[in-house]
This record gives C-alpha cells, structure tokens and sequence, in this order.
C-alpha cells in the first residue's frame, strides 16, 4: 500500500515528530530505505536527530538515531499494509461493520458509514451512544440520521461538495445536536450516491492524511456499495423519491423520514424538471452531468436531486421554489452548459411523482420534436397531446389542466365552480346564454363568474387554454363516473 508523508506523520504523533509536510503531500511512497530511492522514504541522521524524507517533505524525529527511525517508518509501512489486507477481506464479505471498526486504528475518531438515504450501515463500536454527542446518540437508538441534524449538515455544506468523484469535505459543528465536526466522503457510482462515510473529529484533530486515507475508503466501498445494491432487494440505498417516480415499493416510514428531512409535507404540490444533455455540437459548454447536479444543488439547495442514466432530475416543492423561480435559477446554466430541461406541472401528493415525471419527459419528447433550438419546454404547452397519446387514468388526472385540477380538488365531486366553468366555456363565455343553461339570474352569473376569474391562473383569452380546460373537464368527469 503506498502512503503519503501525512499518513506515516500520523502513525508517528506519539513520538512528537517535528513536521515539515505540504498540504498537498501525494500519496507516492513505497517504503523505508537508508539511501535514496525514488517514491521511498529516506532515513537519515543529522546531528542527534533522524530525518525521514519522503520526495521533499518530512518530518524530524528528535534524539532518535537513523536505524531506530528506519525500523520505526518500515513498521508504519507494514501496519497499513496488514490494516489495507483486513479492510479488503471486510468489504468482501460485505462486512460493513468490520471494516468501520478497523477504521477506527486509522482515524482515532468515531467513524460512520451512512446509505444514501442516510440510514447507519455501521458505525464505530469503539463509542457508545453516550460518548461522542448528541446526535451519535440519536444515531445508536434509531439507526438514520435525525431531520434537524441532516438539515444542519446540509446547509453547512454535506450536499455541495468538489465535483471531483472522491471528494472530502469538512463540515463544521453547530446547531442541533452536532457538537462535534465531519469529515465527508461520497460513495459515488456514475453520478448516483450511494452513501457516506463519516469520520467524526472527537479525540484527534484530522488532517490531509485522514482525507487522503477517507477517499481511499471510499474507493474501496463504492463497487461493493453499488454491487449489494442492484443484487440485494433487501439493501436498499436507492434515492426514495427515485423509487417512488419507478413505481417500485417504498415503507412509509422510510418516505415520511425523506420528507421530514427535506421539510416537506405528503400532500404538498410538486413538480419535476428533468435535465438532458442537449448533443449539440458548437453550442455552449459541455459538462459532466455530476458536476451539473452539485452546481443545481448550489442554486437549488431545497430541491432533490439525482442523476440517473443521461439525466439529472430536479424535485421541487411548489411551497419553497414556484417555477418561475426556478426557471430564472435555471437559465444561464442551461444557455451555457448546453442543457435543456422539460417540466411538468406542479401536482398534489408526493405519490404522483411517476406522472410528474412522466410530464417532463413528454415535455422534452415533444419540445425537442417541435422546438429543437429552444431549451425550456413546459408540459403545459404538450399537455393535449400527451393526453390523447395516454390511457392510464391517474396520469391523466395529473395531467388536467392545473386551473381545473385545483378546483375540482377544493370543492370536490360536486363543485359549483366547476360546472359554472364547464358551462360558461361551452357557450363560448356567452353570459347570457351561460345563465339560461344555469338557469341563474344574469346578475348572479356575472358575479360568480367574476370571482372564478380571479382565481384562475392562466387567462381564458387563449384558445389553447381553454381547450385544455374543457378535455381536463371531461377527464375528471369520467374519473368520477369510474371511481363510483
């Protein structure tokens, strides 16, 4: 196993080793040798010390004579190699907890090891749920991350790390019941998290050997993470909204747990965007979509975001960013990283995320086909369309018109409103002949007319609306004839 001058240092802070290492000290070094070799370590006396050189950094160790340092730096090269032996033989047999708890002779420090659903997978058995603060605690009792601690760590920085695939970030106690700081590494496969491993500072300060030898973890979890994943029905580290858009099972409490993070409520309006890779040579600029997805995050930060196969998909919820938000949010990234993105409408209840999604896929089919050289395409536009081509009844109705969907979902199967707006668009918008159909007084037609007006989104002047609302209309009336 080959180390950096930081990882021996490390090994070495018993003696009080004087330490003389750049930031940025690689991980080259093969071994301990008396003369100079290259990608060794160097050791040799000066005076009553030994210096222990590794390709310009060092450290000196005091009164110490060259063979005693040699013996010690060879050890140091020996026990990471019987440590690198035991952690492989761990992962192997997927043995999470096993190699958490070697991690634990690396680091000092309690180590974590988190889904990507921020579910414990292991953490160090060396600390008891008392022994390292509040939130551990929480961890040990209930096995997933707390709602106010994952928010906290999120917004200090958990979800905006480098674009690089093995990046670590530190992430700064406060709040909560963080108490102590993190070191952070993603478990990445193709863009699509898997996890992360944690390693908590409490009784050593970390440093750029504990970030070299956090990455190198992570190297070595990620295949097995990623493999257990797709062969294990059992062990699921799938992104829970991504799951429910697949229409594959999902508990409740896992799902109230996702939302309880993002602060978001069952019944509240979402909408999806999904972003492609516009394959266009000579426009903009082009990006690896896991950049992508951190840059979006970074303008975002409430939304849920994943990437999944040529796409990044954007959950939004309609209480936190309205889509003319998002869409200003959106614009130069999509204008200078050579992006388009499709949206659906913002529909109720976070089991229509399939038909949402659905949505915004129509709309970049039906954008690109029609629109080619544009790069924001709104499912309203294609909805008609998208409607005649489906047959399945609960993506219809997520599909309706968003005016005639909220009214039918205020008032329900008998809304006044609703067939004040069926008729009144039926005749044209003709008041007079709206009231004799009504059999209401002109007078009161006017008013209630009025007061619908005022409620509607989108203007009945266009034609294309209008239409929209009458097929929305008639879709809801079979979908009640067919629930009762």
């Amino acid at each position: 196993m080959k180390l950096s001058m930081w990882m021996i240092a490390n090994r070495l802070s018993a003696l009080d080793p004087e330490v003389h290492i750049r930031d940025s000290a690689p991980i080259i070094l093969r071994s301990a040798r008396r003369a100079y070799a290259t990608n060794c370590v160097h050791v040799f006396q000066v005076g009553k010390d030994a210096i222990c050189n590794g390709e310009g950094d060092y450290v000196r160790l005091k009164d110490m004579s060259a063979s005693q340092a040699f013996e010690i730096i060879q050890c140091v090269f020996d026990f990471y190699d019987d440590w690198n032996s035991d952690i492989m033989e761990a992962i192997s047999r997927m043995d999470y907890q096993q190699a958490i708890d070697e991690s634990w002779h690396i680091f000092h420090n309690p180590v974590l090891l988190l889904d990507a659903n921020c579910k414990v997978l292991a953490m160090s058995a060396q600390y008891g749920e008392d022994e390292v603060d509040g939130e551990w605690k929480h961890l040990s009792e209930y096995g997933y991350l707390s709602a106010d601690s994952f928010r906290y760590l999120r917004s200090a920085g958990m979800g905006k790390e480098s674009s690089q695939q093995s990046a670590v970030r530190m992430i700064r106690s406060g709040g909560s019941g963080v108490s102590v700081d993190w070191m952070s590494g993603r478990l990445l496969e193709n863009g699509t998290l898997l996890g992360r491993l944690n390693v908590l500072e409490l009784e050593r300060k970390l440093n750029t050997g504990d970030a070299q030898l956090l990455q190198y973890l992570v190297s070595l979890l990620t295949p097995s993470l990623s493999w257990r994943n797709e062969k294990d029905e059992r062990f699921s580290s799938k992104n829970v909204f991504w799951e429910i858009i697949r229409k594959n099972w999902i508990g409740r409490e896992a799902i109230d747990r996702q939302l309880n993070y993002m602060n978001w409520e069952r019944e509240d309006r979402f909408r999806v965007f999904l972003l492609q890779s516009c394959g266009r040579s000579g426009v903009g600029e082009t990006v690896s979509l896991p950049l992508m997805v951190n840059l979006i995050a970074a303008y975002i930060p409430k939304a849920s975001l994943m990437k999944t196969d040529d796409k990044i998909v954007v959950i939004v919820n309609e209480n936190q960013f309205a889509e003319s938000q998002v869409k200003v949010l959106l614009a130069d990234i999509l204008k200078q990283k050579n992006l388009r993105t499709g949206v659906s409408l913002a529909v109720r209840g976070i089991g229509n995320l399939h038909s949402v999604y659905r949505q915004a896929e129509a709309a970049l089919t039906y954008g690109i086909m029609e629109c080619p050289e544009e790069n924001y395409f709104s499912f309203y536009d294609y909805a008609m369309d998208f409607i005649v081509e489906n047959s399945e009844q609960k993506v219809l109705v997520c599909a309706c018109q968003p005016d005639v969907l909220r009214l039918w979902e205020e008032e329900g199967e008998d809304g006044g409103q609703i067939r004040i707006l069926k008729s009144y668009l039926a005749n044209e918008r003709s008041l007079a002949k709206t009231a004799a159909s009504l059999f209401v007084h002109r007078n009161t037609l006017v008013y209630r007319v009025k007061k619908i007006l005022e409620m509607l989104e989108y203007s009945l002047e266009e034609d294309y609306t209008r239409d929209y609302m009458k097929l929305s209309i008639r879709i809801l009336e079979l979908y009640r004839k067919k629930e009762t």
